[in-house]
C-alpha cells in the first residue's frame, strides 16, 4: 500500500468562487493519467450552477470553476495509473 501513495494524490479544498481557479503541485513522479473532482458538501441551487473542471501537467493540477456560483468543498484525485498496472 505504501507504493500506491507514490502514484495517487488526494487533496481536499474549500469551494472555489465563480471564474476562479486553484493550482497545486501534485508530487507524482509523472503526468497523471487520471484527474477527478468529487464534491464533498452539498449546495442546493435553483438558478445558479457551478462547473468544476480539472487538468494536469507533469508538476501541477489546476481546477477551474466556470459556473456562476461558488462551488461546494471538493476533493481532487490524481493518479499515475500506468505505473500501477505494469
Amino acid at each position: 500500500m505504501a507504493l500506491l501513495s507514490h502514484y495517487i494524490d488526494s487533496r481536499t479544498n474549500a469551494g472555489l468562487t465563480t471564474d476562479n481557479s486553484l493550482t497545486f503541485a501534485h508530487g507524482l513522479p509523472a503526468d497523471p493519467d487520471f484527474v477527478g473532482v468529487q464534491c464533498i458538501t452539498n449546495i442546493v441551487t435553483t438558478t445558479n450552477h457551478y462547473n468544476l473542471a480539472a487538468y494536469s501537467d507533469a508538476t501541477n493540477v489546476t481546477v477551474i470553476n466556470n459556473g456562476n456560483t461558488t462551488s461546494p468543498d471538493f476533493r481532487v484525485f490524481s493518479m499515475v495509473a500506468h505505473s500501477i498496472i505494469r
